[in-house]
């Protein structure tokens, strides 16, 4: 006898698989990747500094999410992109971000602007950064205030980053935040105390890589500071100088004594720094007044020599140089005076010539630094690079073994001589001494050759993030591509 259901129970079974096909789609719900959690474990890794893998990580997010391209367009900014910095950054603005989002938006445009030299435009963007009105978008106000002013001091608007930076430090700023403010008013001679309290700004990660370097400047400064009177003014000329702060540097110069001893170097220093700051022709005229001064002032003409060679001027260089030849003979800076003249001409033998005559007169304690300056001019031509080249930085690094400058250029030549298990040994004490991307490339690329895949891939990404707007990067990145 067939089974007739009755309308009873098919209602219990047409409930029974709705329930279950309910409970199968929250489970299925439940289940299914969420972006936002792919979103913050790419933050872990932007946080971490893994440039190069979070981005790979954000991209495929970039088009769900308006914060991941935030990211990307941060990312970009970081790795010197410009256009498409803007490009992402502007898209997730449009997008709909929440207003600190937004803000954070803005400090990377900024960034990525001034970068990319439309300082104005820069400038506005973080004028934008005021109008934050609420805590958790106010966060950002201090930091840009700090980039703000570190613009206008690279520009020589010394009032506008001083007036920055007093204002960056009445807002609630991270400990290393304030510290550059507080640097820079110290180098523009106007010290500041902490006006608002030091805080730990829970985002201070996503803005970490803007935060300007100052390395040991600080320390620097306050041993300049204590100088007696008499040596202060040209000690802080050459400081300034040494920063690229021309304007700075040349109101120092100026405050030396014009009686006493330094007067001269201060005055050569004074026109240098006029032919640095971009003025050729006014530099060159001043240097060549002090010149006309007094003929037997090797540092002038050598300066002059330098100078005529940076407006191809080589006739005029090498009559400087003969005479500076003659005014110190036997100085091992006259054959590297040479050594320059000649590889302006193209004259690479006669270049790596003088190189080697000028390590022949160095003194003992000098000799590592001549022979780090003629490795490095090989390494840079690839003339004679591993007959000539390579021995020169054989010396250097052994004359200079913490030096992490000698032992990258060591690692390089090397590298590029195919003795591949010697550049990973140079490249690693490199990395100890304190060098950057290009070691971690070299080190990277010599394990790649001797067949190392998965460690020269790490060296590779390493390199990447550690200078993300460099050819390193792009070099690492590009050798990637080649790794099987």
């Amino acid at each position: 006898m067939r089974f007739i259901p009755s309308r009873l129970s098919v209602r219990l079974l047409l409930a029974t698989i709705g329930a279950v096909l309910l409970v199968f789609g929250a489970w299925r719900l439940i289940l299914q990747p969420d972006p936002r959690d792919a979103l913050r474990a790419a933050d872990r890794l932007y946080a971490s500094g893994r440039y190069h893998v979070a981005l790979a990580a954000y991209l495929p997010l970039a088009e769900k999410l308006p914060g991941a391209q935030l990211r990307v367009g941060m990312l970009r900014a970081l790795r010197g992109e410009a256009n498409d910095a803007e490009r992402a950054l502007r898209s997730a603005m449009e997008q709909g971000l929440a207003t600190a989002d937004y803000h954070l938006a803005l400090l990377y445009l900024g960034q990525s602007l001034a970068v990319d030299n439309r300082t104005a435009l820069a400038a506005d963007t973080w004028r934008l950064l005021e109008d934050c009105r609420s805590p958790a978008a106010c966060v950002y106000r201090g930091p840009g205030r700090v980039l703000a002013g570190e613009l206008a001091l690279r520009q020589g608007e010394y009032a506008v980053a001083e007036a920055a930076f007093r204002r960056a430090l009445n807002e609630p700023l991270a400990a290393e935040w304030a510290a550059v403010a507080q640097y820079r008013l110290d180098l523009l001679g106007n010290a500041a105390a902490l006006a608002a309290p030091v805080t730990v700004n829970p985002l201070s990660l996503q803005i970490a890589p803007l935060l300007p370097a100052i390395g040991a400047g600080p320390e620097q400064l306050a041993v300049l500071r204590d100088l007696p009177v008499a040596q202060r003014a040209q000690a802080l000329g050459e400081f300034y100088l040494s920063l690229g702060f021309y304007g700075l540097a040349e109101a120092e110069f100026a405050q030396v004594d014009p009686a006493g001893p330094a007067a001269r170097s201060a005055a050569v220093y004074a026109a240098y720094t006029r032919w640095r700051a971009g003025d050729a022709q006014g530099g060159l005229a001043r240097l060549e007044a002090l010149v006309a001064a007094d003929p037997g002032d090797p540092q002038a003409r050598t300066l002059l020599a330098l100078a005529y060679l940076t407006v191809n001027a080589g006739d005029a260089a090498a009559a400087e140089i003969d005479v500076v030849a003659r005014l110190t003979p036997g100085a091992a800076d006259v054959q590297l005076a040479w050594a320059s003249w000649y590889a302006a001409q193209r004259d690479y033998a006669a270049a790596a010539l003088a190189y080697q005559q000028a390590l022949g007169l160095a003194e003992p304690a000098e000799q590592g630094r001549y022979a780090l300056l003629g490795a490095q001019f090989h390494l840079t031509t690839t003339y004679a690079l591993c007959d000539e080249g390579l021995p020169m930085a054989e010396i250097a690094a052994a004359a200079l073994p913490a030096n992490s400058a000698a032992l990258t250029t060591l690692a390089a030549s090397r590298y590029a001589c195919a003795q591949f298990a010697p550049a990973v040994e140079a490249a690693r004490a490199a990395q100890a001494a304190g060098a950057g991307a290009d070691a971690t490339y070299y080190l990277g690329a010599a394990l790649a050759a001797l067949g190392d895949t998965a460690p020269a891939r790490e060296q590779f990404i390493r390199a990447a993030d550690l200078a993300p707007a460099s050819l390193w990067r792009e070099r690492s990145e590009l050798a990637l591509s080649y790794l099987p």
